[in-house]
């Protein structure tokens, strides 16, 4: 339950997103969550835009792993606003791209059946050229354009999901995790599907991450058994996926795999839950485990407190491949809570000192233990950290208070 008010208050601040991002520009104060971009590709013959969020305060001297949208028209306001409420315990701060489309019939399907479902598709069959213009072209130019690092999400819905598991099938190393929602894996008798049992055998799939989500196509209660077994229309989306499925199981390869079913969504209303838990699926590896300490810190030594951090920030950067910090407010607000919160002055020091070894550069950490040494009533320590902080870069708020003290 509590899940679903969490995915309900994603989509109210979806629609203000969406509604103040495109407020009249005559008005003095606007919220901007991104901005367009373009590109033109020589694969496509065709010029590409897309949208992009970058993280706010970004710092160029850090790097930011990529989450890649298709259907950005439909799906970068949700996943930006994912984003915002899952910072920064829960997935890493991330820039935000979102690929618009042009013809996504074409560009999703991985083979040409002119005529699908009752509908045309005379121009399908184009995905192997999209994944060109996306590996050869579109990852590069973001590349250089922003401060990125390789650790890359690719998320689909419906033929983009399809496209999802196209590339992870054919060109796994593109992307670190792959989000395929309610994928169309019925696409030309199961192709996909039928492709990916030899195709995968001999991949090694260590660290690479699939999260697929099935919504309820039939409308009605059938059990796995009998969907299996049946061979009508309403039935062949859910078939298809549960044999894609097994193949995956099957051939596991040290795959991080997570499927669900969501037996009470349709193939639209399916979109936001399923982005949700796909994003907290494929970055489980990165929640700090023992947040939940904070709410009893007096039930813990100052060891028990600190060392878990030491230890999974060592495990984060391993697998990120580079260096990988806690966020430094995050501990200069639970230091001082511990002080304000539970006169816990000892433990409160122990997560300030941490940001001392952490970020032994930055000035507003030596402001930070200065503040603290005056709620401790020791003023000469308080302002030999003001002087450090003034001595790094001229800091305004150590100034300050140093003014105040000799004053």
């Amino acid at each position: 339950m509590r899940n679903y008010r969490f995915i309900i208050a994603i989509i109210i601040s979806c629609l203000y997103l969406k509604g103040t991002a495109q407020l009249n520009q005559s008005n003095d104060e606007q919220i901007i969550i991104g901005k367009v971009d373009s590109i033109y590709s020589e694969v496509l013959k065709e010029q590409r835009k897309i949208w992009v969020q970058v993280p706010e305060n970004i710092d160029s001297s850090k790097k930011y792993p990529v989450i890649y949208v298709l259907d950005a028209s439909k799906n970068f306001y949700s996943i930006t606003a994912m984003l915002k409420q899952l910072l920064p315990w829960k997935i890493p701060n991330s820039i935000i791209v979102g690929i618009t489309n042009t013809d996504r019939t074409r560009d999703f399907t991985p083979t040409n059946v002119p005529f699908q479902r009752g509908h045309q598709s005379k121009t399908s069959g184009g995905a192997n050229n999209f994944l060109k213009f996306v590996k050869q072209e579109l990852k590069p130019f973001i590349n250089n354009k922003y401060p990125t690092e390789n650790n890359n999400t690719i998320i689909g819905h419906s033929t983009g999901g399809l496209f999802v598991l196209y590339t992870f099938l054919n060109h796994e190393s593109v992307f670190d995790n792959y989000l395929a929602i309610d994928p169309s894996l019925w696409w030309d008798e199961e192709y996909l599907v039928k492709e990916a049992e030899e195709k995968i055998k001999t991949k090694n799939l260590k660290d690479k991450s699939v999260y697929i989500a099935v919504a309820n196509s039939i409308g009605k209660v059938m059990d796995t058994l009998k969907v299996r077994r049946d061979k009508t229309v309403p039935t062949e989306q859910i078939r298809a996926n549960l044999k894609f499925h097994d193949i995956l199981v099957k051939h596991n390869n040290k795959l991080n795999f997570t499927w669900e079913y969501f037996k009470n969504e349709d193939h639209g209303s399916i979109v936001i839950p399923a982005q949700y838990n796909g994003l907290r699926s494929v970055f489980s590896w990165f929640p700090f485990p023992e947040m939940w300490r904070f709410n009893t810190p007096k039930n813990y030594s100052v060891k028990q407190l600190i060392e878990p951090y030491y230890s999974h920030y060592k495990k984060l950067s391993t697998r990120m491949k580079r260096e990988v910090k806690p966020d430094w407010q995050l501990l200069n607000d639970v230091g001082f809570y511990m002080l304000k919160g539970h006169n816990l002055p000892k433990k409160a020091l122990a997560y300030l000192e941490m940001n001392l070894d952490f970020y032994p550069s930055d000035s507003k950490t030596y402001v930070a233990l200065g503040k603290y040494y005056l709620t401790q009533k020791d003023k000469l320590v308080a302002i030999s950290y003001f002087e450090k902080a003034i001595k790094i870069d001229n800091n305004q708020e150590a100034l300050a208070q140093l003014k105040k003290l000799k004053n």
